[in-house]
């Protein structure tokens, strides 16, 4: 759909050492949770592994979760009635983090 909005979460684990931990749980329990969301098309979970270019510095955040749906309406009324220990969950693997939403533009 030409509306769609993608929303990018740009995280920072709170424990590095639990990477693997967090990355099933992003396999198991968030990804499937957020893809039965009626308003989303499209939902990647991506672990940065560092600098792409020299003389680039590599962001200060650990992954970044782009998200496609059908409007920031639908992903909020969404977010809304999932249940919160799904965002518990969030919370206790992910520390600081930002969230954004924007429009491709092609």
């Amino acid at each position: 759909m030409a509306d769609n909005k993608i929303i990018f979460f740009l995280t920072k684990l709170v424990d590095l050492s639990e990477r693997d931990t967090y990355e099933q749980w992003v396999r198991e329990i968030d990804t499937p949770a957020v893809l039965g969301w009626d308003c989303t098309s499209d939902y990647r979970v991506v672990r940065l592994d560092g600098a792409a270019l020299e003389g680039v510095s590599a962001p200060g955040y650990d992954y970044i979760e782009i998200m496609e749906v059908s409007s920031l309406e639908d992903y909020q009324a969404a977010v809304a009635g999932s249940p919160a220990s799904l965002f518990e969950q969030f919370g206790s693997h992910i520390g600081p983090f930002e969230a954004v939403i924007g429009t491709v533009v092609r």
